[in-house]
C-alpha cells in the first residue's frame, strides 16, 4: 500500500474489522521511521474534534481518496 499518497487528502478507510472511518489523514509514517518497521497513518475523523486515529498499514482492509467534489453529510444537531 502507498500510504503516503493520501496524506492532506479526505479519505476513506475500512479496516480489518470491516469498520469504516472518513476524514482528513494528517500524518503518514513510513515503515523506515517506526520502530516496529510497518508504515501507518493518522486520521482525523469528521464531525470529531480533538480526535486522531492511528492505523498501521495491515489494520487497513480498503482505503480511498474522496474527491472534492462529494459532498459531505451534515452533522446531527
Amino acid at each position: 500500500m502507498r500510504l503516503w499518497e493520501f496524506e492532506g487528502k479526505r479519505i476513506k478507510i475500512t479496516d480489518v474489522d470491516g469498520q469504516v472511518f472518513i476524514g482528513a489523514c494528517d500524518y503518514y509514517t513510513s515503515e523506515l521511521d517506526d520502530p516496529n518497521g510497518v508504515a501507518s497513518l493518522s486520521l482525523a475523523p469528521d464531525g470529531e474534534d480533538d480526535i486522531t486515529i492511528g492505523f498501521t498499514a495491515d489494520e487497513i482492509a480498503g482505503i480511498e481518496i474522496i474527491p472534492d467534489a462529494m459532498p459531505v453529510m451534515a452533522e446531527a444537531v
